[in-house]
């Protein structure tokens, strides 16, 4: 399943910065609270090497990330894969169901949800001509609002970040947390004249971010600044 391109806006905010944000928010925006907090958990794959970090530190326009990615804590839920895509400063997303993975995922070790993921893709006609291998988990609580027009505004909040052991399941990983928030302003390419008006009472520049690369770097993995 495929979704439209869009701009991705996102400002890297301590708490201070984080209040402010919010009081942008509320005064300059019609936004409403789109769902209810919850838990984004992700386990991202790449190859042996590590192309995904490679192609976003030299900036490749024409660039992909892959998870998988659920919601909450609890069993029973619907993991579904995600092929995150980059062309020049749009973006897009290719989303697929696996539903064997719905009931265990919590109690697999991580090597299993990896051939699940390849072998659920399988029956998607989704086949990658590398070998991909679970390289990081990361979770962090989210908040959601959008306006009627279709503007979309996220924070993200208490991102911690997990190594992945083949042998362990995603419960048994250490976290490494990381302190600062992520907000996140998502809007197709017609409203874009109208985001940049928007976001002037803000007096925060945007900048790149990527958690996957921030969360190998918190690791050890990588040279991220």
């Amino acid at each position: 399943m495929n979704t439209e391109l869009r701009y991705e806006l996102k400002f890297i905010l301590d708490d201070i910065e984080l209040t402010r944000a919010m009081e942008w928010l509320y005064k300059y925006t019609s936004a409403q609270e789109r769902y209810h907090k919850r838990k984004v958990n992700s386990l991202y794959f790449d190859d042996l090497n590590f192309t995904s970090v490679k192609d976003n530190l030299i900036g490749l326009p024409y660039r992909s990330k892959n998870r998988l990615r659920w919601y909450g804590e609890e069993r029973n839920i619907s993991p579904f894969f995600e092929i995150k895509k980059r062309d020049g400063r749009l973006g897009s997303k290719e989303k697929y169901s696996l539903n064997s993975l719905n009931s265990n995922l919590l109690d697999l070790k991580i090597e299993d949800i990896a051939l699940a993921c390849l072998k659920g893709l399988k029956s998607h006609n989704v086949i990658f001509d590398k070998y991909l291998f679970p390289s990081i988990q990361v979770s962090y609580e989210r908040e959601y609002f959008e306006t009627l027009g279709g503007l979309r505004i996220t924070f993200d909040k208490n991102i911690n970040y997990f190594d992945t052991m083949p042998y362990h399941t995603l419960r048994e990983c250490n976290a490494v947390a990381y302190r600062l928030n992520i907000m996140e302003i998502k809007f197709e390419p017609r409203l874009k004249n109208k985001v940049v008006q928007l976001i002037r009472p803000l007096n925060m520049t945007p900048k790149r971010h990527s958690k996957y690369l921030v969360g190998l770097s918190k690791l050890g993995r990588a040279v991220y600044i």
